[in-house]
């Protein structure tokens, strides 16, 4: 068994005030921290005028980052408007999208990376490997990504309609931060997504072919935690302590995956959120309970999974997560995200992705997920 993740973690209602002491450490006053957020309302919320006050006696360039997923394009754009300046480190203050941005920044804007070509040959070939990124610190705003703790970033390329990832072991953040304050402004919509997406590292981690003992337990973790208080938070989305519990669940979630990456699931959704535009937590759900199902006879401690849900089948818990997106919502019918039958071949085509289809405990064939797909309509 192997389990690695470096990540210094904080959590708790005294998050911001630890990083304070951190950042007094880890940087000087006389290089620039470029800090990304996510803009919008938390740029009126408390905890950004927390963020402002620690960060005071620091230089800083901020940025705000409003487009969800951003693509290739919209990296070369950032990285045109944050040359030529040196970077002592990065603070990312958001969901997952402003977390994977900060990743791709700290990798290159080392090396001078200008242009969209060259920023998609610099993902695409593995340029970013011998780089040794600038340190960053991730502060997540929703509960669900788990990217504060994973050392890969998502790069989503539109025009050739498939989801790039620098994956760098180097990338790691040098400090996660889980404090609910960080989560108030979250809405309910992304409450919901995003902790379902935080299900969906959970049990893909759970039954992937590269699973480990050290990623099961905080996977079962993670479930048990979100199965047992998401209903409730939504009922109570201003509460610390039910917000909390989400936050560490979705940071147990990703240190699972952080070891053995996601699998179908997520593979499937990527053609789902790229081309139509449905919220990856949602994309990667809409699939879980069917392929838990499809999965079953090849999954190890297939009760414990059952029992972490508090459920007695894979039917019961997509009865659950189809509760919850109606609690968000979000429909469970891909027609109602303009989704037809005819649309159904580019989807299978698109919904194999390397490393993530073939980590599943079972292989998949393109008519499994044709079939499965149908159903959904």
């Amino acid at each position: 068994m192997e389990f690695f993740n470096p990540v210094h973690i904080v959590a708790g209602i005294d998050g911001a005030a630890y990083l304070t002491r951190f950042i007094e450490k880890q940087y000087s006053k006389l290089g620039m921290i470029l800090l990304i957020t996510r803009g919008m309302d938390f740029l009126q919320s408390d905890a950004y005028k927390l963020l402002k006050s620690i960060l005071e006696p620091w230089k800083v360039r901020e940025v705000s980052l409003t487009v969800s997923n951003p693509d290739v394009a919209d990296m070369a754009a950032l990285l045109e408007i944050l040359s030529g300046e040196s970077y002592e480190g990065i603070i990312a203050v958001g969901g997952g999208s402003v977390l994977d941005t900060a990743k791709t920044m700290a990798l290159a804007l080392l090396v001078g990376i200008r242009g969209i070509a060259a920023l998609r040959k610099f993902v695409l070939r593995g340029q970013y490997e011998p780089v040794v990124p600038i340190p960053w610190i991730g502060i997540p705003t929703t509960s669900g990504t788990g990217s504060e703790v994973t050392s890969w970033a998502t790069v989503w390329d539109k025009e050739n309609e498939c989801k790039m990832s620098c994956s760098c072991d180097k990338n790691f953040a040098v400090l996660a931060v889980i404090d609910p304050i960080f989560t108030v402004t979250c809405p309910l919509s992304l409450t919901i997504s995003s902790a379902l997406d935080a299900v969906c590292h959970s049990t893909e981690s759970f039954w992937a072919r590269h699973t480990n003992e050290i990623s099961q337990e905080f996977a079962l973790l993670a479930i048990r935690q979100i199965r047992g208080h998401l209903e409730d938070l939504a009922q109570h989305r201003q509460d610390d302590a039910l917000r909390f519990l989400i936050g560490k669940a979705s940071l147990y979630a990703g240190m699972a995956f952080s070891n053995t990456r996601t699998t179908v699931c997520h593979s499937v959704s990527y053609p789902l959120t790229e081309k139509f535009g449905i919220p990856h937590g949602v994309a990667a759900a809409l699939t879980l309970g069917d392929f838990m199902e499809f999965n079953k006879a090849a999954i190890p401690r297939y009760d414990e999974l059952l029992l972490a849900f508090q459920c007695h089948s894979a039917q019961e818990v997509k009865s659950w997560i189809f509760r919850m997106l109606g609690l968000g919502n979000f429909s469970t019918h891909l027609y109602d995200y303009r989704i037809t039958q005819s649309d159904i071949p580019y989807l299978v085509r698109h919904s194999f992705t390397k490393g993530r289809t073939d980590n599943n405990p079972v292989a998949v064939q393109e008519s499994d997920v044709d079939q499965l797909l149908r159903h959904l309509v």
